[in-house]
């Protein structure tokens, strides 16, 4: 029996979650939203060929463990980023890679206890991306709001006289407050009012 041919609204809808999400829940989603929309039954085996034919990989994101680079590509950075938590013998020692050929792999459930242990790992990306690497809702949720940013990845800057530090310790230790009036500053946007000063985020070049 010929298979029947892929439309242009199921490969873009497939397209669209590809690379980002782990294979199954790649599956839950395309069925449920084909079941909507009436579109033909399709396999998890037909979902895994398309994905492959459309230039991304099903294996590295699927079931219970992730290579480094499927984690690096559920989360949306670069492959050295998640690599170089490595070199950190604590990160090592909670994720526990395996190595198979020249790919390291890590299981979901160290995954999570990285997200427990040392959550200011995994601080700056977005909630959905940690959740597809999580598969934990809850834990996802509360790793983005307690750090919202990247760790190391960041330095303070004074809008009014652009001095810039390289933490908000730092910043906080040079003016003689707290840290939490510099932090509460940037998040809300406004200056610390003994100071009369405000401050942003920087993206480290470096």
């Amino acid at each position: 029996m010929t298979p029947t041919p892929w439309t242009h609204p199921e490969t873009s809808y497939l397209e669209s979650m590809a690379g980002d999400l782990p294979f199954r829940e790649i599956v839950s989603r395309y069925q449920r939203h084909a079941t909507e929309q009436c579109w033909p039954v399709r396999t998890k085996a037909a979902l895994r060929q398309r994905i492959t034919r459309l230039g991304y990989s099903a294996r590295v994101t699927t079931g219970q463990w992730t290579s480094m680079g499927g984690a690096a590509q559920i989360l949306g950075c670069s492959h050295s980023r998640v690599e170089k938590w490595l070199s950190r013998a604590r990160v090592a020692a909670i994720l526990r890679p395996v190595r198979c050929g020249t790919f390291q792999y890590v299981s979901r459930k160290n995954w999570r206890r990285l997200a427990r242990e040392m959550p200011q790992q995994l601080g700056g990306f977005d909630v959905e991306r940690l959740y597809c690497l999580l598969e934990d809702r809850e834990l996802a949720e509360s790793v983005a709001r307690r750090y919202p940013l990247p760790r190391g990845d960041w330095r303070v800057r004074c809008v009014e006289t652009g001095q810039v530090w390289r933490s908000q310790i730092q910043a906080a230790r040079a003016l003689n407050v707290s840290r939490e009036a510099i932090s509460s500053a940037i998040r809300r946007g406004q200056a610390v009012k003994v100071l009369g000063l405000s401050f942003q985020m920087l993206r480290d070049a470096g």
